[in-house]
């Protein structure tokens, strides 16, 4: 079952409760990994993909950016 945006954003914010950092890094991979095969996010930087996928796009970059924190 493919998984929706929501479902995305759901799953990050349990991921981000999980009180081991290493743990928390791995998933948060791992979500990553999933969100690219799931939306078919560009490994380049693709304007016009972002402005069609702006939630999908945010989140990603959400996830990104809580990694190594």
């Amino acid at each position: 079952m493919l998984m929706t945006i929501k479902g995305f954003e759901s799953r990050y914010e349990e991921i981000m409760r999980d009180p081991s950092l290493r743990q928390r890094e791995i998933r948060l991979g791992e979500l990553m990994t999933e969100m690219e095969g799931v939306f078919k996010i560009p490994a380049l930087k693709n304007t016009t993909w972002e402005k069609e996928n702006p939630r999908v796009i945010e989140l990603y970059r959400k996830v990104s950016e809580s990694r190594n924190l």
